[in-house]
């Protein structure tokens, strides 16, 4: 009963051919794959049991000194928002597949960088939120202080972005093999390091109360991923998806 709604939603940019703008055809697939994941729940649930487990045992691992626990808690939350994005970025492409409706979004006429944009926000719409609560889970187990919430949301912006902007293109490329979810996070965590390690030390720089102009070169090095790999992976998207 799913794979005709799919089918359908997919082919909705093709019918007004080259007389839909590409910021259409990118809200139109981002709002169908968003509608389609939160009415299966399956993987907002998987990673939701994800944060909580991980959080849970790692605050139970630290022991229950406060200052060991606040010191651990942005390489946590970092490493299980990489482990959470991964688990999404597999299912970013599952559903084409699985449908067969990759190919409708292939022939429809014009560049095929819409179809990554569309994917990568998508992602966005749901890691956010999950980030946000990862974040506040964070705060009840590790004494992170919400003091300054917005610097915060910010570093997480900018960190899931990046990430997420890498695990889109390669989500693509994997897209047909059968071990795309074994084959991902080898490809993945290699590259988006840097990323995670720039989230990492941000993060923390607001836990400790260090000044906004020194956590803002974390910022700035963290913008610098974003552009490099949004760029590069909007670029190189068409030709290994066609290919």
């Amino acid at each position: 009963m799913r794979a005709p709604r799919v089918g359908k939603a997919v082919q909705a940019p093709g019918r007004d051919g080259e007389g839909m703008g590409a910021v259409r055809r990118i809200w139109l697939l981002a709002w169908r794959d968003l509608r389609l994941e939160v009415r299966d729940r399956a993987g907002l649930l998987s990673v939701l049991a994800f944060f909580s487990v991980m959080l849970f045992i790692m605050a139970l691992a630290l022991g229950p000194e406060e200052e060991p626990l606040r010191r651990a808690a942005p390489g946590v939350l970092w490493v299980a928002l990489a482990f959470g994005s991964t688990l999404l970025s597999t299912r970013a492409f599952a559903l084409e597949v699985e449908d067969g409706t990759l190919d409708d979004l292939l022939l429809t006429p014009g560049g095929k960088e819409w179809i990554y944009f569309g994917k990568l926000l998508f992602q966005m719409f749901l890691l956010l939120p999950l980030s946000l609560l990862a974040l506040l889970m964070a705060a009840g187990l590790f004494y992170l202080p919400l003091d300054r919430l917005l610097p915060l949301f910010l570093t997480l912006l900018l960190g899931v972005l990046g990430y997420t902007s890498v695990a889109t293109f390669y989500a693509g490329l994997l897209a047909r093999l059968r071990g795309r979810e074994v084959l991902l996070p080898l490809l993945l965590f290699s590259l988006v390091v840097p990323v995670v390690l720039a989230a990492v030390r941000a993060t923390l720089g607001l836990v400790e109360g260090l000044p906004l102009e020194e956590v803002q070169n974390w910022w700035q090095l963290l913008l610098v991923f974003d552009v490099v790999y949004l760029t590069a992976s909007a670029l190189l998207f068409p030709v290994v998806l066609e290919g």
